[in-house]
């Protein structure tokens, strides 16, 4: 079956199918269906529809998820060779982006795609004759947390979605109108409340980095508090928290050991994207992981492709590391050495150097840094097999630090400073300063982790992002990007799809 990037066709086109071994990522031979009643007849094939429902997130994660969520937030610039090297992405910087910019473009198209897949393993997987009742449970579990996840991508970045929950034809997809973003949440949250019913507490061996309770009940808790519900939100995390230990979640005492291929799927991992090794030609649709590469110093040694440096660290992200002094080898944040390079940081013979083409302050993301070692047969290690986290027990804390409030929420934040090496925060704080200190403890905590953006948009004020981005230089920002433009692509092969404003 082909690959076609559009909405309105991918309805049609049956599934591109991978079996379960190394984090869902071996990859079978494409499997043609000719009819949908064709396939789904045991168990084995309901584990390859659920698998193929996966894929979808390792090129949103590789080609579209770090622009939005960084490179258009104050934590990190373009990079990259200067020129022309990556308009779309400097279309996305600046703000001037169209309704024609192919990483708009192929966030949506990825999205449904994973949704059209979630819908068929949810419609099919009740009846498949052959298959024992926990797998189909937890399969089940599986499309429906992997369609809250999408559609929770689609309507934070462009509003009001068409929604559908079935599986439609060509017909269908050619005349679908938007839904009220309102709606698109509650079904959201019906999907993750009945994922956390249907899916195991805890995956084991092959199975590891599937869905999970856990990951169902944290993703619900983001949600509620992307909506400003705090008592949901803080009640879901609370849950997650108290039952940690059953969960298996835990801290690494190392906030570095979150970004190690060792730790994959390790204890504070509540849901992360799976790549692997080997898994041919380098592109965004991979098997393999090309943050390394596109985020390694520009031209440097320190990685076998020498690296592209794009998505560049902010002088403003730099200095806001608490720190004892003005000058970046001053921070104290232990988090900073595992998530950016800075002048004169040092690894076996490499020093990161004061300026690079892309970085005039010579500084890098490090966070996926993967060393020469760990990627000799990866593509000419282009891509490497490292995840990307989606959600870290931290997270989990700092949602019910933000949303249970000072007086039950400070111990929490508290424990995740205690890790990066920090004090905790003032005995007495009023709201607005116990915000900013939230606010502050996510940024540092999942800087590059593709939040940044999305922490922006949802805050209280609703002019918040527009000053924040303004103070970063950001004079384009209009109160227009609050939402991205619906891909002109799209509108053309289906004239019910209206346009944002101002696009």
């Amino acid at each position: 079956m082909k690959y076609v990037k559009s909405f309105l066709l991918l309805t049609m086109l049956g599934l591109s199918l991978v079996q379960c071994k190394k984090s869902l990522l071996d990859v079978d031979p494409t499997i043609p269906i000719s009819t949908l009643n064709d396939y789904y007849q045991n168990e084995a094939e309901a584990v390859k529809a659920v698998n193929a429902a996966y894929t979808p997130l390792s090129a949103i994660y590789n080609g579209s998820a770090w622009h939005m969520g960084d490179i258009m937030s104050d934590d990190a610039d373009l990079g990259g060779g200067g020129g022309g090297d990556g308009l779309e992405t400097a279309e996305l910087d600046d703000f001037t982006v169209t309704s024609f910019n192919p990483i708009v473009n192929l966030m949506w198209a990825q999205c449904y795609f994973g949704i059209l897949r979630a819908n068929l393993v949810v419609e099919k997987v009740p009846q498949v004759p052959v298959m024992t009742e926990s797998i189909r449970k937890r399969s089940i579990g599986e499309g429906k947390f992997l369609r809250a996840l999408y559609y929770y991508h689609l309507v934070r970045l462009y509003g009001d979605v068409p929604l559908y929950t079935n599986v439609i034809d060509v017909s269908q997809a050619a005349v679908i109108t938007r839904s009220p973003k309102e709606q698109v949440y509650t079904q959201i949250i019906a999907d993750l409340k009945a994922a956390d019913t249907l899916l195991p507490v805890r995956n084991t061996g092959d199975d590891k980095g599937r869905a999970t309770q856990g990951a169902a009940k944290g993703l619900l808790a983001a949600v509620y508090l992307t909506l400003g519900d705090k008592t949901n939100a803080a009640a879901t995390a609370k849950s997650v928290i108290d039952n940690a230990s059953v969960y298996g979640y835990q801290l690494w005492n190392d906030y570095g050991d979150n970004f190690k291929l060792e730790n994959e799927n390790g204890k504070e991992s509540v849901f992360e994207v799976q790549y692997r090794s080997g898994g041919g030609q380098w592109s965004d649709y991979g098997a393999g992981q090309k943050l390394n590469t596109f985020f390694a110093p520009r031209f440097q040694d320190i990685v076998q492709s020498r690296g592209y440096g794009w998505n560049v660290p902010t002088r403003d992200l730099a200095d806001s590391y608490e720190k004892t002094g003005a000058g970046f080898n001053t921070i104290i944040d232990k988090r900073r050495l595992s998530s950016m390079w800075i002048p004169g940081d040092t690894y076996d013979t490499y020093t990161q150097p004061s300026q690079l083409v892309g970085s005039p302050l010579g500084l890098n993301i490090k966070k996926y840094f993967v060393p020469i070692a760990n990627t000799l047969g990866d593509n000419g290690g282009w891509t490497c097999a490292l995840n990307v986290p989606i959600m870290r027990y931290s997270e989990i804390l700092l949602i019910y630090a933000e949303a249970a409030g000072f007086a039950m929420g400070k111990s929490s934040i508290d424990q995740v400073r205690s890790r990066a090496g920090l004090a905790p925060l003032p005995s007495a704080m009023n709201d607005d300063q116990y915000l900013t200190a939230i606010y502050n403890e996510r940024r540092h905590e999942f800087a590059f982790e593709m939040h940044r953006w999305y922490d922006l948009l949802r805050h209280p004020n609703p002019n918040y992002f527009l000053d924040v981005m303004r103070a970063a230089g950001k004079t384009n920002i209009q109160p227009k990007h609050r939402y991205m433009p619906i891909p002109q692509g799209e509108r053309d092969k289906n004239p019910n799809l209206t346009q944002n404003e101002g696009y």
